[in-house]
């Protein structure tokens, strides 16, 4: 016959002592961000990952902003950047600038779609 192990309840007060304790000394451990917060925590990791050359890194930040936000014109743009600069994958740019400029194309973000627009025909001018 196996022997039973006796295990210890711990009363509410050490259990209440315990988690002020934890909150004590992990003060973020238990807070939930929201996506604008998540966002902005990958596009941090991404530009770190971009600085120490580890594209395929910056590619997983990337599309986990893409995962939060599908219409983030910005990330599809960063992502043509590093198949076009980087990997000289041209084409998987130019299928990333394309879907950049059509979806900033009624003017939402003027910027973004110029710069989509000057990347693209640099790779026009560089294919022909």
């Amino acid at each position: 016959m196996r022997q039973r192990l006796q295990v210890k309840r711990t009363s509410p007060a050490s259990r209440s002592r315990l988690m002020s304790t934890l909150l004590t000394y992990l003060p973020g451990a238990w807070i939930d961000p929201n996506n604008s917060e998540l966002i902005a925590l990958y596009r941090l990791r991404y530009r770190m990952a971009l600085e120490e050359e580890k594209y395929d890194a910056a590619m997983i930040f990337l599309n986990k902003i893409l995962e939060l936000d599908p219409l983030n014109a910005e990330a599809k743009l960063s992502k043509g950047e590093i198949y076009h600069r980087y990997l000289l994958d041209y084409t998987q740019a130019i299928d990333h600038y394309n879907k950049v400029i059509r979806l900033t194309a009624n003017g939402s973000d003027e910027q973004t779609h110029s710069r989509a627009r000057a990347a693209m025909s640099e790779i026009m001018e560089m294919l022909s």
